[in-house]
């Protein structure tokens, strides 16, 4: 499995443990104060700021509380890519002195070159509430570009308020304000994902509209569909009604329409999966996706990836998920071959510093997996992006820094672009505005 990266001949050479807890602790302060409490009402600030039990693994203050009042430097905050039949689109947020600005570009070179930032214009008034892990979101369907996005709201509790969504049907070069798929508004919403096979777009999003759970920072997974490309759309379903407060969901069509959510429980806070019929619209939770145990009642503000790879007659899932559990800290690799029922043992990606990470399959069948995670040769705390590629999804390549060195970089997506992968993220060196950082993976080439 070597010889798939020409980055550079990386490897995890030893550390000290409690230096690698030391500097992870600090990683994960910077990463979270930048993250806004979207969707948690007010009502939960207190619960939501339990101490976490004494068989946690440090990782610093997730606590929704510690989020008030947090300076966020100017730059790029939101960033989602989505791939289809006209290239690459790229939706970023861009932080000012003014706010928040949302940019779509279009690359059809596989991400080596990008047009011009075109606005995205939603309702007026509305503003932007963004903050990586909890991106601004945009898909195409039915020849229409879609984006979606918390609005921002200066008296409601963390700035945040309900959803607004803005289409564009000229390819993103102009943009109207859209129909939004969250039927309650009294409340924000927020973590939401954003899906579609073409024909059907999917949306899942978390809010609070049936009160206080009783379990701290939870709040209801909810669920729309649209078959007119976003102009209407049906009737909210509930999908779980206790789920993490603050963990970002990612949502997946299959082959055959279904829709798969990923999300992260409660009680205990590990990742679970759920399939939505695509005749019925019926709702089935599946399983846990790495059952670690890890019961955690702040919020951790990680969520995971999914992608589908096709063996012989099986459809594997393939996900990566993050756990900050003491002991199996980290990123890890899990394969299902009966459609997300049961799971293959977790693999460990990276070290018990990887945080963030997402997920890809391209059209040979192989997969790739990024997350971030402190640098082991820098010796200064920053943060890398690292990738490793798998062609039968059971053995994984090597890891290899696709970041440059002694920057704080974070929250990687990765999408095919036609025989590799294009990976971006977001990155910061001391004092500057935080920017888009982007490599190309694959068939023995990996370029930034």
């Amino acid at each position: 499995m070597r010889g798939h990266f020409i980055i550079s001949q990386n490897r995890f050479g030893a550390m000290r443990r409690s230096l690698k807890y030391v500097l992870f602790n600090i990683y994960i302060a910077i990463v979270t104060i930048a993250i806004p409490a979207h969707a948690e009402d007010a009502s939960s600030k207190t619960q939501s700021s339990a101490a976490p039990n004494e068989n946690d693994a440090p990782r610093g203050n997730h606590n929704h509380a510690s989020h008030a009042g947090a300076r966020v430097l100017n730059g790029v905050v939101s960033l989602d890519v989505f791939a289809d039949g006209d290239g690459l689109h790229l939706l970023t947020g861009k932080k000012t002195g003014a706010g928040v600005v949302l940019l779509h570009q279009l690359s059809k070179d596989n991400g080596e070159s990008w047009s011009n930032d075109a606005a995205v214009q939603g309702p007026p008034d509305a503003g932007t509430n963004v903050s990586r892990g909890a991106d601004a979101r945009i898909v195409a369907a039915k020849g229409a570009l879609i984006a979606l996005w918390t609005s921002r709201v200066e008296n409601a509790p963390y700035q945040a308020g309900p959803l607004v969504s803005a289409r564009s049907i000229d390819g993103g070069k102009t943009w109207t304000p859209g129909a939004i798929p969250a039927d309650w508004s009294a409340g924000s919403h927020g973590f939401h994902t954003l899906a579609t096979d073409g024909k059907t777009l999917h949306a899942v999003w978390l809010d609070s509209r049936d009160g206080k759970s009783g379990v701290p920072g939870s709040q209801g997974l909810r669920y729309a569909y649209s078959t007119d490309g976003g102009v209407r759309w049906a009737k909210n379903i509930t999908l779980d009604d206790v789920s993490c407060a603050c963990c970002w969901t990612t949502g997946k069509v299959d082959a055959g329409g279904k829709f798969f959510v990923l999300y992260r429980d409660k009680q205990p806070s590990d990742m679970a999966i759920g399939v939505v019929d695509p005749k019925t619209r019926h709702w089935t939770r599946l399983s846990t996706v790495g059952a670690f145990g890890w019961d955690f009642p702040g919020c951790p503000h990680i969520g995971g990836g999914i992608a589908f790879r096709k063996a012989g007659k099986t459809q594997e899932i393939h996900a990566v998920v993050g756990t900050r559990k003491k002991g199996d800290a980290g990123i890890y690799h899990l394969r299902s071959s009966d459609g997300g029922k049961s799971w293959m043992e977790p693999l460990r990606l990276g070290d018990e510093t990887a945080t963030h990470a997402d997920i890809a399959v391209g059209r040979n069948g192989r997969l790739a997996a990024v997350w971030d995670m402190i640098d082991p040769q820098a010796n200064d705390g920053s943060v890398a992006i690292y990738a490793s590629l798998s062609d039968d999804g059971v053995n994984w390549a090597s890891p290899a820094k696709l970041s440059i060195s002694n920057v704080m970089a974070s929250h990687p997506r990765i999408v095919p672009a036609q025989d590799a992968f294009r990976v971006l993220w977001t990155e910061q060196t001391e004092g500057k505005e935080s920017s888009v950082g982007s490599a190309l993976l694959g068939g023995g080439l990996a370029s930034k």
